[in-house]
């Protein structure tokens, strides 16, 4: 590792929610006849406020999983007919993994360019 170069740290954590069965199932019944997203598919990640090392990740979720939830969904679906109804903590974990990281480490060069969704 070369001592010259340290890259600066985002006061950010990172949550990479990785879908799980049935939210690939969800998928199929909605476009039965498409190439399954499984195939295709490349994780979202989020950037959330900095967290300690040892934390809920209900309670760190706790504001942002809806979101989260119907985003995912929206990739692939902008009916929002075909949603489930009740989204819930519980089928919010039921269709995706999290997986967090509290270091977050800039490796680019430049500006951190941030851009409405």
């Amino acid at each position: 590792m070369k001592a010259d170069y340290q890259p600066p740290v985002i006061n950010r954590t990172v949550v990479i929610v990785i879908p799980k069965q049935p939210y690939f199932d969800w998928d199929k019944a909605v476009f039965p006849e498409a190439t399954p997203i499984q195939e295709m598919m490349e994780y979202n990640s989020y950037l959330l406020p900095e967290v300690e090392l040892s934390f809920d990740p209900q309670k760190v979720m706790k504001k942002d999983w809806p979101w989260i939830f119907e985003n995912e969904l929206f990739s692939i679906c902008t009916d929002e007919s075909t949603w489930p109804e009740k989204r819930t903590w519980e089928l919010f974990n039921e269709w995706f993994e999290l997986q967090f990281s509290t270091l977050v480490l800039d490796l680019g060069h430049g500006p951190i360019v941030r851009e409405k969704y």
